[in-house]
């Protein structure tokens, strides 16, 4: 018998995933979780918990609750323990239904997906991993994600240039992957159409996830200060206590012009590929230079996160070496 659909909602960060997910879980049947995060960095490493010998499910249970994005989901370990002793499961797949399963139940649910927008750098992954999951990217205009980013101090860019390069990224990174799973798996949905047309929005998702449109689903401000306070930025979601509304954040009117021209230099391409207007002249050779410089720097602290591991690997055996 195959598995129940696997919703997995990804994006670039400040593009409305969470108001998607709430709307999502406010569906009877399906539980999302909220940026759970486990998933894709486990199974990057599922060999080692699917061995010769059988699955590791004590390792597998010690590193999950080693995760505190995972934590705050609120399972008990205890229930986690059992759930996999009982099912004798043998795959990391299957760990991971079993892990879903059980937030499902707990809120008398039949269905379970995640929130998690890093997923859009991991969706070839995880359709290989998971074949019932189904991949729904949304995308807003880059220019106002940038100001969501700007708006927040703890993570994230933090110029309108490393968040141009931010988004495009992830952005191409995930319609690429799509391109490759096909239209039956993947989906690209716009917030800026949910904004305009909640329902027609939401009924298309649901369409593309085989659920049944229910009109609660766009009453999820009602329980938004019940998420609002279990989140640790409070402040990052003060709207999801209120319906949908327009006009929450605009690059035309609170980005300034210079820039909007130095977003678009980096990622107008995109843009209008996506449909998106730009209003930008030909822009000067000293914003060209400009935006060159932001790139190069973004791309050498990319390849140093990348490095440091191997890094500190290499330390560390020096180090025991010397012992």
């Amino acid at each position: 018998m195959s598995n129940p659909v696997f919703p997995l909602f990804l994006g670039s960060g400040r593009s409305g995933t969470t108001v998607f997910r709430n709307v999502f879980d406010s569906h009877s049947e399906l539980a999302m979780t909220h940026e759970a995060h486990f998933v894709a960095q486990l199974a990057q490493q599922r060999s080692v918990y699917e061995t010769a010998s059988g699955f590791d499910q004590e390792l597998f249970a010690a590193d999950l609750y080693r995760n505190s994005n995972f934590v705050r989901q609120g399972i008990e370990r205890s229930s986690v323990e059992q759930r996999l002793r009982l099912d004798d499961v043998a795959t990391f797949a299957d760990a991971v239904r079993c892990v879903f399963s059980l937030y499902a139940g707990a809120q008398d649910k039949r269905l379970y997906g995640d929130k998690t927008p890093g997923y859009v750098n991991h969706i070839e992954l995880l359709a290989g991993i998971f074949p019932e999951s189904k991949f729904v990217h949304i995308i807003r205009d880059g220019r106002d994600v940038a100001l969501g980013y700007l708006d927040r101090d703890e993570w994230g860019p933090s110029t309108v240039a490393e968040a141009a390069l931010y988004w495009r990224s992830r952005v191409s990174r995930g319609r690429d992957a799509g391109r490759s799973i096909g239209e039956n798996r993947y989906i690209e949905v716009r917030y800026e159409d949910m904004v305009d047309d909640p329902e027609f929005t939401t009924r298309r998702v649901c369409s593309f996830l085989g659920l049944d449109f229910e009109p609660a689903m766009l009453q999820f401000h009602e329980k938004g200060e019940a998420f609002i306070a279990s989140s640790n930025t409070p402040e990052a979601f003060a709207g999801l206590a209120k319906p949908i509304t327009k006009g929450m954040r605009d690059w035309r009117t609170q980005m300034a012009n210079d820039d909007v021209a130095l977003f678009e230099v980096i990622a107008g391409d995109l843009l209008d590929s996506l449909g998106y207007e730009t209003v930008s002249d030909s822009p000067s050779s000293a914003l060209r230079i400009r935006a060159r410089w932001a790139a190069a720097a973004w791309q050498a602290r990319r390849l140093e996160a990348r490095l440091q591991p191997m890094i500190k690997k290499l330390r560390d055996r020096m180090t025991a070496g010397r012992t």
